[in-house]
């Protein structure tokens, strides 16, 4: 996938955006997702300011997690900048359309097909995602920059703005609801981003837990990502507390009953790493404060709100359609209680614990 040659990230101050607002020439798009007061907050917008882009799918009805477009003007940016400015909550579109021209342009892109034939939500809305995709070839093969003179996203106290590119044509007609082909290689532009960005935020909890980091930090969290990303742990929440054990508890890579659980087929993730965190509890080598372990992170709440929505993987990008997500069992109680027996028996034999290094990779 060749980048666009003219990619032109620029920072503007918000003096700019309210003077392209009095132009009319200011939209945004809300990321609903896990953010109950964009709902109630369009609902109370006077007639014609936003519609759902959900509008005339199947997926209507999913109003709390639906994308919204807005006309912007200075109360809502107003809002924004009190309520969600800190928060990946959308983005800024920069356009002389109308509302029901963009409309029914952003409404094609709401579903990708991926190079595996399955179709998902493209979250283009996320300015987590966005950079990512304003900079490859397809944003413009695939027609995202028709009618559209610049996207934005907020960052500190201005916006970051990227320029329609020089040249770029108008592409592919302009036809209703469907689906955009995405590429193996703008798949892999995805997660690769999405991987550092995770990085960085795991960085920045950690800092504000307190918790000691290893000299290397972005070697030791993509290193223990990737290898928790192989046994199946891909939520974003579970990634974190499997660091967090990792961090943690002494000697737990050279436990053969973790490694059991960890490579052991057909079980969640999610399971997985509950399972770890009942033994760091009660293991001799195993974190001091349960919360550590990641047994609750709710004590870290501020910390932790910006990771407790995501998924570690490509379908980060592209969330399941909402009748169609992956659902996992829980792992059998009986083969838990199990894992838990060969465990207690492991450190019973046990005259020494040997403890690694903090912060040791796991590959």
């Amino acid at each position: 996938m060749d980048a666009i040659t003219d990619f032109r990230k620029a920072t503007v101050s918000l003096e700019q955006v309210v003077r392209l607002i009095e132009e009319r020439e200011a939209y945004a798009i809300f990321d609903s997702v896990g953010v109950p007061s964009v709902p109630k907050k369009m609902l109370a917008l006077a007639a014609g300011r936003a519609c759902s882009l959900f509008l005339g799918t199947p997926f209507e009805s999913y109003t709390a997690v639906a994308p919204y477009l807005v006309s912007l003007d200075l109360e809502l940016l107003g809002w924004i900048r009190s309520e969600l400015w800190k928060d990946p909550w959308g983005i800024l579109v920069f356009s002389r359309l109308q509302l029901n021209e963009l409309f029914q342009h952003f409404r094609r892109f709401l579903i990708a097909r991926m190079p595996d034939g399955k179709s998902a939500f493209f979250r283009f809305q996320d300015p987590r995602i966005l950079p990512a995709f304003l900079e490859s070839s397809e944003s413009t093969t695939l027609g995202f920059w028709n009618g559209i003179a610049a996207y934005g996203w907020g960052e500190d106290e201005s916006v970051a703005m990227v320029k329609r590119p020089a040249g770029a044509a108008k592409n592919q007609s302009n036809s209703p609801f469907g689906e955009v082909a995405f590429s193996i290689e703008l798949m892999r532009c995805f997660g690769k981003a999405q991987l550092q960005n995770f990085i960085e935020r795991s960085i920045e909890y950690f800092d504000a837990c307190g918790v000691a980091l290893p000299a290397n930090r972005d070697a030791f969290f993509q290193s223990t990502i990737v290898y928790a990303n192989s046994v199946g742990i891909r939520l974003e929440l579970d990634s974190l507390r499997f660091m967090h054990l990792v961090l943690g508890w002494h000697g737990m890579k050279s436990i053969a009953a973790v490694r059991e659980i960890l490579t052991y087929p057909g079980v969640p993730g999610t399971d997985k790493v509950d399972l770890l965190c009942e033994m760091a509890a009660f293991s001799v080598t195993g974190p001091a404060n349960p919360q550590v372990a990641g047994l609750d992170l709710e004590a870290n709440a501020k910390a932790s709100k910006r990771f407790l929505d995501d998924h570690l993987n490509d379908q980060r990008f592209l969330v399941a359609h909402p009748g169609g997500a992956l659902t996992l069992d829980p792992a059998d109680t009986l083969l838990r209680k199990e894992w838990l027996r060969i465990y207690n028996e492991e450190v019973a034999n046990r005259a020494k614990v040997t403890r690694a290094p903090v912060g040791s990779a796991w590959i």
